[in-house]
């Protein structure tokens, strides 16, 4: 009776068994080897992605509750640090689920064109424009700068009224290299140089500046984030600041 297409396959496996179990280990290894090392490397590359995707889609965090950019900090103020510390404690977000970004390893001047023309900066660019940078922070030229650039949101625009209300009084401005979008300056950040950023976290000298980023996903969080700097401020507070805040207050 002739044999099926299964059976002859079965036989061939048995005979390939037999074959090399009767071979010397040292043998039987480079037999295998020498004949199966493509099966060998595909199924190690398959189990090793398996693992990693498995890993990935359990374990990895694809979203942030909100990413603070913090270049050219002169203290620790990145992700662990004490500053992060505190504020996770305060917004009692849960790392778990979500990230809390703060990136303070980025250095450079947006003052200058060879300030803007290193591998951190285009870093910088590349959190604003995929939308995981929500806010940044720099002294005030460099908010000033980068303000131009048109990646930081207009603070008069639609969604940021309230922000704009409720600030006026700490406002700046800069004037856009898109004149077709204004050829005045526009509120681009808010003055914090009384927060305990600097206070506290002593993370500038002289000047802090505080702006949202064009492309941010979590505008209602950078907005927490900012009232949370200005409401543990322990510095001295101009008297126009102290009176709008206390309207808001009343």
């Amino acid at each position: 009776m002739k044999k099926t297409g299964k059976e002859e396959r079965a036989a061939r496996r048995r005979e390939e068994f037999q074959k090399i179990a009767s071979l010397p280990m040292k043998q039987r290894m480079q037999y295998i080897w020498d004949y199966y090392w493509l099966w060998i490397i595909g199924i190690g590359f398959a189990v090793v992605f398996g693992s990693w995707f498995i890993w990935r889609s359990t374990t990895a965090i694809r979203e942030n509750w909100i990413g603070v950019v913090f270049p050219n900090a002169m203290t620790q103020v990145g992700n662990g640090s004490q500053l992060w510390k505190d504020y996770v404690e305060y917004s009692g977000y849960d790392t778990i689920k979500k990230n809390v970004l703060f990136e303070d390893k980025l250095y450079f001047d947006p003052t200058t064109p060879s300030g803007m023309n290193n591998a951190y900066y285009e870093t910088f660019v590349a959190m604003v424009e995929t939308g995981q940078m929500d806010a940044v922070t720099m002294r005030r030229e460099e908010i000033e700068a980068l303000g131009r650039s048109g990646r930081l949101i207009d603070l008069s625009s639609e969604p940021c009224r309230k922000i704009y209300e409720t600030y006026k009084d700490r406002l700046v401005y800069s004037i856009p290299y898109d004149t077709e979008y204004s050829t005045q300056p526009v509120p681009i950040g808010i003055d914090v140089s009384d927060s305990i950023l600097m206070t506290r976290y002593h993370i500038y000298e002289n000047s802090c500046v505080y702006a949202i980023g064009s492309y941010t996903r979590n505008l209602d969080a950078a907005v927490k984030f900012l009232d949370w700097i200005l409401e543990g401020r322990t510095g001295p507070v101009d008297s126009s600041t102290l009176e709008a805040e206390t309207a808001q207050a009343d």
